[in-house]
């Protein structure tokens, strides 16, 4: 069993850690948003109708997880015509975390 001293020290060394990362892997605990984001990595980038396609849930669902990663700040967006496209953030230091996790 620790002892006060040790658990204090311990408490301590919490305080410090970073954090960034938990609120991102609350977002990508969603499985449509984990597979987004894993498929725009490996693809580079892709339009909102073919990562509607290929995981087989409907346009308005991917925009809405598409969204949701946007204003998290870990794809962006373009409009090329009357399609959407989006590609991963990849020079953010904390999404080159993720990258190397995945």
């Amino acid at each position: 069993m620790l002892e006060q001293s040790q658990i204090l020290k311990i408490k301590e060394t919490l305080k410090t850690q970073d954090t960034s990362l938990v609120d991102l892997f609350s977002l990508l605990g969603d499985k449509n948003r984990f597979l987004i984001m894993k498929l725009l990595i490996e693809q580079g980038e892709m339009c909102v109708t073919d990562l509607a396609n290929v995981l087989d849930i409907s346009v308005s669902a991917v925009s809405q997880h598409l969204r949701i990663l946007e204003m998290s700040k870990m794809v962006e967006g373009e409009k090329m015509g009357q399609m959407m496209c989006y590609k991963p953030k990849i020079d953010d230091p904390t999404i080159k975390k993720i990258i190397s996790l995945m």
